[in-house]
């Protein structure tokens, strides 16, 4: 499986040197939820995705959409360590 460059959640906040409440207040997203994002997005809303993208400057089809430790999962992998 061909691993495709994305960032999760917590990546683009961190890249962009945004705290949760930074976040948090440049969007409608409560501070539990964010948080709760940032380690599983399965469960995201569509204007929560909207907001984030905006935000960030990025495309959906670049941020990964799923749990934390299967992001890590995958990118260990195609990087070529143990599964």
């Amino acid at each position: 499986m061909k691993f495709t460059s994305r960032y999760t959640l917590k990546d683009l906040r961190e890249l962009n040197r945004l705290t949760l409440e930074q976040v948090t207040g440049r969007t409608t997203i409560s501070l539990e939820r964010l948080k709760f994002l940032e380690s599983d997005s399965t469960k995201i809303e569509a204007s929560e995705m909207y907001h984030l993208s905006k935000l960030y400057n990025l495309s959906m089809n670049y941020i990964f959409f799923g749990k934390q430790i299967d992001f890590d999962r995958k990118l260990n992998e195609y990087l070529g360590g143990t599964p």
